[in-house]
């Protein structure tokens, strides 16, 4: 399937004979679909965001009037070979930058896209980043500049994105780091949490819980591959989100048609997959917390959780987040080493139960253009500026008289 794209891909000599294929249309993908989701299965880094399930839906319904460029990198058949699909760039086209007149490419991203990693085959990190880093800059005057704002900071690709930058004599800048809850099972679910949560808060958890066990029929329920509703359970999740403080600040995904358009579909899809995982705390047989998971093994996303306000003081959405690091150290078994929690890092409840964390940072760097060189140099310093003009901007009441 790969061969009918690569009649229309780069033809610019790239690193190890690697060629680039774009799509800036979903009707452009058809030679592409079954070799990018398998290359989503064999990244080095997961990204379920990206994996064509997910990422296609959110063209459909999330871009908006926003152009992109969906760009494949494709290692050249051998003898009696296909041709393989080794790494997957989904870029936002060019916009104009607010301290800059050049033209800024970012990793594609939407309100529910919590990873801007690119799908990159194991064991191909640095080649697959040396020729998309050489495509990258052979289209410097379109692509002056590529941001990628809360990458990950650690790891195989980002080891392989420093050496080949330095490796190619770019110019780029590492800045803006934070860190968000991430869980790595460990062998016994209690004893996670008896390093995560101090002694009382334990027993306080328990308490709640028998509180609530004490005004019906409690039950925690996990949606099945087979034989249950998904559409109840997707219709149950998007009312309980409305019921809350979402609904109310118009952020919940029934708010927007297009917002649960897209959740559906990624939900559908993914639960086809066997990728989806959600569960339920009921009381009688009314939802009072609900979460929503990816899987995407070796890892997993934790994507949207909902709680009943009117049992807030019971802490339903904490005891379901109990439930759920329990139920992942059964997954462990399953393959599923690590979560992401998804969360902002500013978050209480993950950092206060998942011990673990993944640490973010923002890559700005210069395709080659002296344009594009001079203003990643100076990025830091302007940064800097900022910061002194707001700190100014805050002192400046107190220093005017009454």
């Amino acid at each position: 399937m790969l061969r009918k794209a690569l009649d229309h891909a780069s033809t610019i000599p790239l690193y190890g004979g690697y060629r680039i294929a774009l799509a800036r249309s979903p009707e452009d993908l058809g030679p592409c679909l079954e070799d990018w989701e398998e290359l989503a299965r064999a990244a080095a880094e997961p990204n379920v965001f990206y994996s064509p399930w997910a990422l296609l839906p959110a063209l459909e319904h999330l871009s908006g009037d926003r152009r992109f460029a969906l760009v494949f990198v494709i290692r050249p058949a051998g003898a009696g070979e296909e041709p393989v699909l080794d790494g997957f760039f989904p870029l936002l086209e060019p916009a104009g930058c607010a301290l800059s007149p050049l033209r800024v490419a970012r990793m594609f991203r939407h309100r529910y896209c919590f990873s801007v990693a690119p799908l990159v085959r194991q064991g191909r990190e640095r080649a697959v980043m040396r020729a998309f880093l050489r495509w990258l800059h052979a289209y410097r005057r379109r692509y002056s500049l590529l941001v990628l704002r809360d990458a990950p900071a650690d790891g195989p690709l980002a080891t392989a994105l420093r050496s080949t930058l330095a490796d190619e004599g770019l110019h780029f800048h590492e800045g803006a780091r934070s860190a968000r809850a991430l869980i790595e099972p460990g062998d016994d679910a209690e004893g996670y949490l008896e390093r995560a949560l101090p002694g009382k808060r334990r027993r306080e958890y328990r308490r709640l819980h028998r509180r609530l066990a004490e005004l019906g029929d409690l039950r925690l329920r996990v949606l099945q591959a087979h034989g249950e509703d998904l559409e109840a359970w997707l219709s149950a999740f998007v009312a309980l989100e409305s019921k809350g403080w979402k609904g109310r600040s118009r952020s919940a995904i029934s708010c927007r048609d297009a917002c649960r358009r897209y959740f559906e579909e990624v939900a559908r899809a993914a639960h086809a997959r066997g990728q989806l995982r959600m569960l339920e705390l009921s009381l009688d047989g009314r939802p009072l917390a609900m979460l929503c998971d990816f899987l995407a093994p070796p890892g997993a996303f934790a994507f949207k959780v909902a709680f009943d306000e009117e049992y807030a003081h019971y802490s339903p959405g904490a005891l379901l987040e109990l439930e759920c690091i329990r139920l992942l150290h059964e997954l462990k078994v399953e393959g599923v080493q690590w979560m992401d929690s998804c969360a902002s890092p500013e978050s209480a409840l993950s950092n206060r139960l998942w011990l673990e964390r993944k640490s973010l940072c923002t890559f700005v760097l210069s395709s080659g253009t002296l344009a594009g060189d001079l203003w990643v140099d100076l990025y830091p310093y302007g940064k800097r500026l900022k910061g002194c003009w707001k700190r100014y901007q805050a002192l400046l009441p107190v220093w005017l008289p009454s």
